[in-house]
């Protein structure tokens, strides 16, 4: 049996986002056999200025990569070298990513097996109190000339990496050093590996179907191949379920991760997903709805995803009921309402509030409704997550000349879809003909809100009638 031949890689970059940022280093090690076969090292020219920070941390400069080779000049020799190769590296995601990301804007898909020496020292070298590389450097004593320079780092973790095939070996001399190292994935036996091999690296939407073709669970992902092989190596009862049920897999790839997010839950809705369905129930999602009915004081409540009634407004949602208290009893208090009211319990007569003079009497007769509610209407604004003003965001398309586009009107999610980079669109109206509608609501807010402070290159526009989103 060939023995395993695997590519310790660092890298040095701009800053920590593959989207946005550039690589300014690389080093290639080829280790086989206990011994070190090739090895490779270059800056890289990111055709952008290095911030001050990370030339401080790395020391390196722009003068240093000003006459350096562009990613794509060394491509070939990234390939090659990688070649047959599992890719490891410390923190190995980080790595891997950024070398993805720049291969895909060469139109070249970059796919390799991967190790994260990360996650192998915590399983190998339990109880430490930290496993950044900085840490495993100390704790070994491993000699580093120049820390967060590619080779350098590529040769630390090497060390660390050698230890750990040493390790595994001696458990088992039996078995090739690498075989307790790459997970054994369960796959189904109505699935090939080759069906699984084949799915994207990219982010998107997938469907485990059923013999009838229909989903029973939907999911999305940055990388949906590494998803598909975490579910398929876990042991809890979602992937028993899947092992026995699913018949075939299908995607689509949305470009970035907010696209995915708002076309998963859109595709849950419309499907009904059995596992999904399961999870969904098992999750107890809980609610803050405020309902407002004629002259009568408007109440807060928290209530489960599924009791809700004609007259309950969402405005908020929780992981759990005790988060969703917790945020009520600080409105509450934080505005100075009535417990006795929000409780919606006739039988006490004064509210704890009113005895501490937290409550203006509302609950024995003391507030008028006018007064109470401006109050109620203020934690209102404070706490709902319908947006008040109308905007577009620009994020990644699943091509390289694409844009995906969110169109937000009257508090929602309206429209979402896909542009052509090249294109003029001329108008809101217009854009509205070319993208797909979307039912937006609460859940979809949640999502844009949460890539919005996530992901610093989505695109934010408020537009108007004459303006249109352009990148």
């Amino acid at each position: 049996m060939t023995s395993p031949r695997f590519a310790i890689i660092d890298i040095e970059t701009t800053g920590g986002i593959a989207k946005r940022d550039k690589i300014t280093e690389i080093a290639i090690i080829v280790y086989q056999d206990n011994r070190i076969i090739d090895r490779y090292e270059s800056l890289i020219n990111p055709e952008r200025s290095i911030p001050y920070e990370i030339t401080r941390i790395t020391g390196i400069t722009n003068d240093m990569v000003e006459n350096a080779p562009k990613f794509y000049e060394i491509a070939k020799e990234i390939l090659s070298k990688t070649e047959a190769c599992i890719f490891v590296a410390h923190n190995v995601f980080f790595d891997y990513n950024f070398i993805k990301e720049e291969f895909h804007q060469l139109g070249y898909s970059f796919s390799r097996k991967k190790l994260c020496t990360v996650q192998l020292s915590r399983r190998y070298f339990k109880g430490l109190r930290s496993y950044s590389l900085e840490s495993l450097i100390s704790h070994f004593k491993i000699e580093v000339k120049n820390r967060h320079r590619a080779m350098d780092d590529a040769l630390a973790t090497l060390d660390v990496f050698g230890r750990i095939l040493t390790i595994n070996k001696n458990l088992d001399a039996s078995i090739n050093p690498i075989a307790g190292l790459l997970s054994d994935t369960k796959i189904p036996p109505t699935l090939n590996k080759a069906d699984i091999e084949n799915l994207p690296e990219w982010p998107g939407v997938y469907r485990m179907k059923n013999i009838q073709n229909e989903a029973i669970y939907i999911g999305k992902s940055k990388n949906i191949k590494e998803r598909i092989y975490q579910h398929f190596n876990d042991s809890s009862t979602k992937t028993l379920k899947m092992l026995h049920g699913v018949h075939s897999i299908d995607y689509t790839l949305t470009g970035s991760e907010l696209m995915a997010s708002l076309l998963e839950i859109e595709e849950i809705k419309k499907f009904q997903p059995e596992i999904n369905r399961a999870l969904r129930k098992k999750s107890h999602a809980f609610l803050m709805t405020s309902r407002r009915l004629a002259n009568k004081f408007p109440v807060f409540t928290i209530k489960e995803s599924e009791w809700l009634d004609q007259n309950d407004e969402v405005i908020h949602h929780y992981p759990s009921k005790l988060a969703a208290k917790q945020h009520l009893d600080f409105i509450i208090s934080s505005f100075q309402l009535c417990t006795k009211i929000n409780s919606q319990n006739s039988e006490i007569k004064a509210c704890n509030n009113y005895q501490i003079g937290q409550c203006h009497g509302a609950c024995v007769g003391k507030e008028d409704l006018i007064d109470y509610t401006d109050r109620f209407n203020n934690a209102y604004d404070s706490i709902n997550r319908i947006f008040k003003q109308d905007f577009t965001l620009i994020t990644d398309g699943p091509g390289n000349e694409e844009l995906g586009i969110v169109l937000v009107e009257d508090g929602f999610c309206r429209y979402t879809g896909y542009l052509d980079k090249r294109e003029a669109y001329t108008n809101i109206d217009l854009l509205k003909d070319i993208l797909t509608p979307y039912a937006g609501n609460i859940e979809s807010n949640r999502i844009i809100d949460y890539y919005l402070s996530k992901d610093k290159s989505i695109k934010k526009i408020l537009f108007k009638e004459d303006q249109t989103p352009k990148k």
